[in-house]
């Protein structure tokens, strides 16, 4: 089940689509496009994997084929994503603002 809101699972706080992205740092994933990242109110350790029109907060399961596996879908209507394979790189368009992730 996915749990609609935008509340840190770790902390419960509010997180908006922009301070979220601010909090991002490695592409964890380049396959999925998953993104480490640590709440900017708790420091807490989450997964975020940026697609357009919304980003999803959950964890990756590792296996033969790794999945991510959302628990929080934070809306957010102009996102724009981009991922490239070689170099591994994505970069995410929110509002004027922008932000690129490598490995």
């Amino acid at each position: 089940m996915i749990k609609r809101d935008s509340d840190c699972p770790l902390c419960g706080a509010k997180l908006t689509p922009g301070e979220l992205l601010d909090a991002c740092g490695e592409l964890l994933s380049p396959e999925l496009g998953v993104l480490a990242a640590r709440c900017p109110h708790c420091q807490g350790y989450i997964e975020v994997r940026p697609t357009p029109g919304s980003l999803l907060i959950g964890y990756l399961k590792d296996g033969a084929t790794p999945i991510f596996e959302t628990l929080i879908t934070l809306p957010c209507a102009d996102l724009e994503i981009r991922l490239n394979a070689a170099p591994a790189r994505l970069t995410a368009t929110l509002s004027g603002r922008s932000w690129a992730f490598t490995e």
